[in-house]
């Protein structure tokens, strides 16, 4: 079982509260599941560790640390032109 945190709560609680209630509730059931499977069916891996999940329109951006049991959630925001621009910005 691997612990699921944000990397940074500021912008995950910003992100999380523009969704709608309809998709909070996916992204939850899909945070709760990474705990269990950090590396779902459908999962991308962009680069080593980090990784991008997509739940309807919404994608997950996130890293996994095999070391520590933990994936570090960078990202959940609605699929546009820049959500894969510079994306290694969430991890910094």
């Amino acid at each position: 079982m691997y612990s699921v945190k944000p990397k940074n709560a500021n912008r995950f609680r910003h992100d999380y509260t523009k969704l709608t209630p309809t998709e909070r509730e996916k992204v939850r059931r899909t945070l709760e599941g990474l705990a269990e499977d950090p590396r779902p069916p459908g999962c991308i891996c962009l680069e080593k560790n980090y990784h991008r999940l997509r739940v309807g329109n919404i994608r997950i951006l996130y890293q996994i640390l095999d070391a520590e049991r933990t994936v570090l959630i960078g990202a959940v925001d609605r699929r546009d032109e820049k959500t894969y621009k510079d994306w290694k910005r969430y991890f910094k």
